[in-house]
């Protein structure tokens, strides 16, 4: 017998697929769930075979992801793989959402797995045409649209240059934000300085909680 879905399943499935993945923090975090009951939750959707739960790194939280059949309950394919060299940038993208749709409840947060899927639809793109997509939009009452990029590493001259003029050029962007990492803020302070009206520098630092910011002392590695 198929496994009754309650409402909440269905939410929690579309917030993982929405990221791709995420760690049983973030679902806790979310939906104001307390263990043990987030771990029993979890399980039982993995048991059904509608959730994936697997281990990047020794030691660490694991990851959920959708299965194929998991994916069926959303509107984004399955992430049949988590690279480990995009695993703590996407750990910080999630905590980023979730402390400005904190901060901004009347915005709408537009993933990146969602602007790639509109963009295919849009321009009926292959893959490798995509071009470069935003971390998430904030989407605004009054339909203002806000790229949110977070970065941990600095990116060469050359490629922020294209970014940011792609950012300014390609979408209907009134301006990008962007979340960096405290080693990279006065570099990107300054390649920023001639986009001052569009490109806004914060740092991440000061967005997150202090239960987020552990992560930033290792997402800085090479994987």
């Amino acid at each position: 017998m198929n496994m009754i879905l309650t409402e909440r399943d269905r939410e929690i499935m579309k917030f993982i697929n929405q990221f791709g993945f995420c760690e049983i923090v973030h679902i806790e975090k979310w939906f104001g769930l307390r263990k043990p009951r987030s771990y029993k939750v979890m399980q039982r959707l993995v048991k059904e075979g509608l959730v994936i739960h697997e281990r990047i790194l020794h030691g660490k939280h694991g990851i959920f992801r959708l299965s194929r059949n998991g994916a069926r309950h959303t509107d984004l394919p399955p992430v049949d793989k988590v690279y480990l060299g995009n695993y703590y940038h996407q750990l910080m993208v999630i905590a980023v959402y979730m402390q400005l749709i904190k901060r901004y409840p009347e915005a709408v947060w537009i993933s990146e797995r969602e602007l790639i899927r509109d963009k295919f639809k849009k321009y009926k793109m292959e893959a490798g045409q995509r071009g470069h997509i935003a971390d998430g939009v904030l989407l605004f009452p009054d339909n203002r649209q806000i790229a949110i990029e977070v970065e941990l590493t600095m990116k060469g001259s050359w490629r922020l240059e294209r970014i940011f003029s792609n950012l300014i050029t390609e979408f209907d962007f009134r301006g990008a934000w962007y979340y960096c990492a405290p080693q990279i803020m006065k570099k990107m302070i300054k390649a920023a300085d001639d986009y001052d009206t569009y490109i806004k520098i914060f740092s991440l630092a000061e967005l997150l909680d202090l239960n987020s910011i552990p992560y930033l002392s290792r997402c800085n590695r090479r994987v």
